[in-house]
């Protein structure tokens, strides 16, 4: 079964919120503005930063990164500074469906 909400990667939201608030100061971007530019619903931030949506799907994280200017995984916390450049170069390269598979199976070897 494909990897749709993080929550099913034990995902750390409060984290998630935090460092897309650093990075949206750090753009000087407000939530409407980052909404758009990622092609999500006008409230789509507001809500991920209210609490509202509790689990984003991995295609709206993905967006947010691309609007963001971000490499994948960053805010997740898997920064340029623990993703070396051969793997970023990777990820870029993989379709979403691939990259959802390469998720699930990551975290299922974390478990191990």
């Amino acid at each position: 079964m494909p990897l749709e909400h993080l929550e099913q990667a034990g995902f750390d939201m409060d984290a998630f919120r935090k460092r897309l608030a650093h990075y949206m100061a750090q753009e000087g971007m407000n939530p409407a503005q980052l909404s758009k530019r990622a092609g999500l619903n006008a409230r789509a931030v507001t809500d991920i930063q209210q609490g509202r949506i509790k689990s984003p799907r991995v295609q709206t994280v993905m967006a947010l990164e691309v609007a963001l200017d971000l490499s994948p995984g960053t805010l997740l916390g898997f920064g340029p500074s623990t993703v070396s450049s051969e793997l970023q170069a990777l990820l870029h390269e993989l379709d979403e469906a691939t990259q959802q598979q390469l998720l699930v199976t990551l975290r299922s070897l974390r478990k191990t």
